[in-house]
């Protein structure tokens, strides 16, 4: 299957995809925070997100969205509780079909106000719907659990597990299809999707974590496309 990596600023770059032209969008964007992760292990902690602030590129992320996918297609995006409004607004304003929010339980909680707050093992995710498209397999309920990425493990701060995408890459797909993920970090939805038959195309801006996702998909001897656009 196509696998074409991009490195770029995604709001530059895919107003050069032509429209209608992928079968699913599975993404982890900013979440307008400012986001930096203070857990210190194996590796030094890792530098603030690019672009995580302020937020004001969602709506345009919205409609590019929309205009890319395929009549009766699926969105998948990550986001949290106080910035999840503005997500739904810009997706539902660009004309997606808000279907449902999955949370994902991550079973280790994360930090932040360790004495003050309740601790956090939730993140949401925003299902969306281009038309309409029948879920893969049989019905499953919305909250999902799959254990975080150990922090010894992560090559990027926001790193998903593996196995969480591939779920949502099968409900949502079929083998052949195309997915994009305009924020891609190390490119995991990419390494899921080619895992399991899907073309992919991935968007990031930032070097080192492109470097270090076509060494992933390099050591599982998948093949792909490389274009810098960032020099």
């Amino acid at each position: 299957m196509t696998c074409r990596i991009i490195r770029g600023d995604c709001l530059k770059r895919l107003p050069d995809l032509a429209d209608e032209s992928v079968d699913l969008i599975l993404t982890d964007p900013p979440y307008a925070i400012n986001y930096r992760s203070n857990r210190r292990v194996v590796r030094p902690k890792f530098n603030h997100i690019t672009g995580d602030q302020p937020g004001d590129w969602m709506e345009q992320f919205a409609l590019e969205s929309y205009r890319l996918l395929r009549p009766n297609r699926h969105l998948y995006c990550f986001c949290r509780f106080d910035t999840y409004p503005r997500f739904y607004q810009a997706f539902e304003s660009a004309g997606f079909k808000m279907k449902r929010t999955l949370i994902w339980v991550k079973n280790n909680h994360g930090s932040g106000d360790l004495r003050g707050d309740y601790a956090p093992i939730d993140e949401w995710i925003i299902f969306a719907q281009k038309g309409r498209r029948l879920l893969n397999g049989k019905r499953r309920n919305n909250i999902l659990r799959f254990d975080k990425v150990a922090s010894s493990d992560l090559l990027h701060p926001t790193q998903k597990p593996l196995k969480l995408l591939e779920v949502l890459i099968e409900k949502s797909s079929n083998a052949g299809e195309t997915v994009l993920d305009p924020f891609a970090g190390v490119l995991t939805t990419g390494l899921a999707a080619m895992d399991l038959g899907r073309g992919f195309i991935g968007i990031e801006c930032n070097r080192e974590y492109v470097d270090r996702g076509m060494e992933w998909l390099n050591r599982k001897c998948h093949q792909f496309d490389y274009e810098n656009t960032n020099e």
